[in-house]
C-alpha cells in the first residue's frame, strides 16, 4: 500500500470516528435532558413510574345570614305568560317597532320603493317577516325578483343582518311562528 492510500484510509477512519462521536454526544445530551425533565416534573415514583400528586384544596362552606324581621328583602317578580292572542299581538307590535327604527335607512327606503313599484301596494318587512310571506309571494311573484336584486347589495344585506340578529325581533318572529303552527 502506498503512503497516499494509507493517508486517505486514515483520514476516512478519523472522519467516521468524529461523526460517530458527534452522534453519541447528541444522544447523550437528549438522554440527559429527558432525565432532568423527569426529575423536575415528578418527585414521587411508584414502581419507577413518575407520579404527579397535588393535594386537593377543600373549599370552605359559605355561610349566609338569614334576614332579620325588619330588614328589606329583594323579591323578583316575573310576569305571567300572556295568552296566545296577546302574545301574537305583542310580537307583531315589536316587529313593527324594530323595523320602524330602520325606516329612515336609504337602502330600506329604496327597497320599499321597489316593492311599491312592483306590486302597487305598501308592503313592509313586517309583512314579509310574518306568516303572510307565502301568500304574498303567491299573490305577487315579482316580489322574488325585487328581493333578489336588493339581496345582492352588501349594505342592504348588512342592515338586514342587524335586524335579524336583534334579540327582540328573533323572539317575536319565534312567537309568531309558534302561534301560526298551533
Amino acid at each position: 500500500m502506498s503512503k497516499t492510500s494509507r493517508f486517505f484510509l486514515t483520514l476516512i477512519v478519523v472522519g467516521l470516528a468524529f461523526i460517530a462521536g458527534v452522534r453519541l454526544y447528541r444522544a447523550y445530551e437528549s438522554y440527559a435532558a429527558q432525565q432532568a425533565q423527569e426529575e423536575e416534573t415528578a418527585t414521587h415514583t411508584f414502581n419507577n413510574v413518575p407520579i404527579d400528586y397535588r393535594p386537593s384544596v377543600e373549599q370552605e362552606p359559605v355561610l349566609k345570614q338569614l334576614p332579620q324581621e325588619g330588614e328589606k328583602q329583594e323579591i323578583f317578580l316575573e310576569d305571567a305568560p300572556l295568552p296566545p292572542q296577546q302574545a301574537r299581538q305583542q310580537a307583531q307590535e315589536t316587529i313593527v317597532s324594530v323595523l320602524n327604527d330602520y325606516r329612515q335607512d336609504p337602502k330600506i327606503q329604496a327597497f320599499y320603493d321597489d316593492l311599491k313599484n312592483a306590486t302597487g301596494e305598501d308592503i313592509t318587512l313586517a309583512q314579509l317577516s310574518g306568516t303572510d310571506l307565502a301568500h304574498l309571494l303567491q299573490t305577487y311573484p315579482q316580489l322574488q325578483a325585487v328581493i333578489a336584486k336588493h339581496a345582492q347589495d352588501p349594505e342592504f344585506a348588512k342592515t338586514l343582518q342587524e335586524i335579524f340578529t336583534n334579540p327582540q325581533f328573533v323572539q317575536s318572529v319565534a312567537v309568531l311562528q309558534n302561534t301560526s303552527n298551533q
